[in-house]
């Protein structure tokens, strides 16, 4: 199983290699995410005073519901699209994810038809109204739009891509645009766009190369083959699925706890704080994760004692980075999104608030994440992902008991920061560090940066009541 796992690193690293440079699909890869990331932001302004928090409450619900639904119905076969060194097999692979996704349509036409109102009630989703039949085919399309994305990364047709991103990207959010201007922000309009954005990747990547291909898969169809490429990658339904599940649910389990505790408006609230951390964290993310997980792997490969430090390297950078802009959005973040975005949105500022500090080391754990992967150590970051979820549903279960949503998200926020930042200690143990005193230092400076803008938070204060 593990030797599998560290094929699928080293089939990357191949690929990597035969088309393109390093620095060369970096810089593709990074102008294709940044210029997505932007575009996010700048309209971000408009959306928020089109739509009300309930209707982003709503869009979130669709999506976590499609998104887990997508990920079970393919059995997360996709992602070993890179390891087959015979077209044959990897073909069988692409056949057998399809068959999933198109046996997974035909099941959930059936219980939608039959068993609607149960359904309706088990996911929460009463509000989603009509939209909630939707879900079958966004599903479908959503699982299609994954497997070309594993087949671009096979070929690595970086700049194909990036630009499928971007014309995405604008066609999704002009569409939620104009149906919010038009309609007056319902709910959907944000469907409406993300449906078509995620039809326009479909069609972009479709008739970009893979249309030519088609024969291929249609071809050398044989029952025998694609039991066996079943069999021989079943680590991906056995053991990484449930990993990228409850990967998953730690994102998602504010949103189902929330819906049943305080209603889709602080859903909404949530999810838009969360989009808007998670821009600057998927731009870097997306750029660093890829070029240093060859780098940490090469290193193990031929020089084992120099991983530790170029993973303590790439954390402290991280970390910096990560310090004074997340530590703004902390102590100012009620302030800063009342005035962007409007007095209604300024709960999701002081959601933002309990969430900013893990943020930062969710960014750091970009250098340490790898690791696992490079010393076989998987287990403990199913594990650690585990234990993410657990204190995640124990601290939304209290603020739920207690009817108190702030203190839910505050304990959430900290918790969420405990359990990653123990996770990250952990990897640099693993690469024999003086944890101690680097936790130590972390923690000095994490406090230090609070206590300085905290400082200024009061100033400001003191001089407005003054006035």
């Amino acid at each position: 199983m593990y030797k599998r796992l560290r094929h699928t690193v080293d089939a990357s690293i191949r690929q990597l290699r035969q088309k393109g440079s390093f620095a060369q699909n970096f810089a593709i890869t990074f102008s294709g995410t940044a210029a997505v990331a932007v575009l996010g932001f700048a309209v971000s302004p408009i959306m928020t005073r089109l739509y009300e928090p309930q209707s982003y409450g709503l869009f979130a619900v669709f999506n976590a519901i499609v998104s887990n639904v997508s990920l079970f119905s393919t059995l997360g076969y996709a992602p070993a699209f890179l390891l087959p060194r015979q077209r044959s097999r990897f073909l069988a692979l692409v056949q057998l994810t399809v068959l999933l996704s198109v046996v997974a349509l035909i099941g959930m036409l059936l219980a939608f038809g039959l068993l609607h109102e149960p359904l309706l009630r088990w996911l929460k989703a009463e509000a989603l109204g009509g939209w909630f039949y939707v879900i079958p085919f966004a599903v479908f399309v959503f699982n299609l739009n994954v497997v070309m994305s594993a087949w671009y990364l096979r070929t690595k047709d970086f700049k194909k891509r990036a630009g499928i991103d971007v014309a995405t990207a604008v066609a999704g959010r002009s569409l939620t645009l104009g149906v919010g201007w038009l309609g007056n922000g319902p709910v959907g309009g944000l469907l409406l766009g993300d449906l078509f954005a995620k039809l326009t990747m479909f069609g972009s990547m479709l008739f970009s190369g893979i249309h030519r291909q088609l024969h291929e898969v249609r071809r050398p169809f044989s029952w025998v083959r694609i039991k066996a490429v079943a069999w021989q990658y079943r680590e991906y339904p056995f053991y990484v699925m449930p990993t990228a599940y409850l990967s998953n649910l730690a994102g998602q389990l504010p949103i189902f706890f929330l819906t049943t505790g305080f209603g889709a408006g602080a859903v909404g609230l949530y999810a838009f704080s969360t989009s808007l951390l998670e821009l600057p964290l998927n731009l870097i993310g997306n750029a660093v994760a890829p070029v240093f997980l060859q780098k940490a792997t090469e290193t193990y490969q031929q020089e084992p004692a120099r991983l530790r430090h170029i993973c303590l390297d790439l954390y402290n950078r991280l970390f910096y980075l990560g310090l004074l802009p997340f530590g703004i959005i902390t102590v100012f973040g009620d302030w800063i999104f009342g005035f962007v975005f409007g007095a209604k949105w300024e709960q999701a500022g002081v959601f933002t608030g309990y969430l900013g500090y893990y943020y930062v080391f969710r960014l750091a754990s970009y250098a340490t994440s790898p690791v696992y992967a490079v010393l076989h150590r998987q287990r403990l970051a199913l594990a650690g992902t585990a234990l993410l979820v657990l204190v995640r549903a124990a601290s939304l279960l209290i603020g739920i008991v207690n009817h108190n949503l702030n203190l839910g998200m505050l304990l959430f926020g900290l918790s969420s920061l405990v359990v990653t930042f123990l996770v990250d200690m952990n990897i640099l143990y693993l690469l024999k560090l003086p944890v101690l005193r680097l936790a130590a230092r972390s923690i000095a400076l994490v406090l230090a940066t609070l206590a300085f803008l905290w400082g200024i938070r009061a100033i400001m204060e003191q001089l407005v009541g003054g006035a």
